[in-house]
């Protein structure tokens, strides 16, 4: 039995956390063109401020480092998921990069 990474993520045994993140637009584009110009001028602890003070309404627009920690460890958690279990994998003939694992079910040919 693999042992799965769960600071972050809970899959296999919840689903994947979905994310619905927005582009940005009129309603926040002030509070990132403020951060953009801190950071354009090396004034990074007056951006990180801006962010911390702002950190409800920009967690819609910026993936923020628990958010790659999350995602991380979610493609992890999955791939190893995937690596025990039986897949069937369809091919076609001509395909020449095939990536199949021992103990999976290999369809294809003609």
């Amino acid at each position: 039995m693999s042992i799965y990474e769960n600071e972050f993520s809970s899959f296999p045994n919840k689903k994947i956390t979905k994310h619905n993140f927005k582009n940005v637009d009129d309603n926040i584009a002030d509070i990132i063109n403020q951060i953009n110009t801190l950071r354009a001028q090396g004034l990074y602890n007056q951006a990180a401020r801006i962010i911390q003070n702002n950190h409800d309404a920009l967690g819609q627009y910026i993936a923020d480092a628990v958010t790659f920690r999350t995602w991380e460890e979610e493609i992890y958690n999955a791939q190893k998921y995937a690596r025990q279990i039986q897949q069937s994998i369809y091919f076609d003939e001509s395909e020449d990069d095939f990536d199949g694992i021992e103990g999976d079910v290999w369809l294809g040919g003609e």
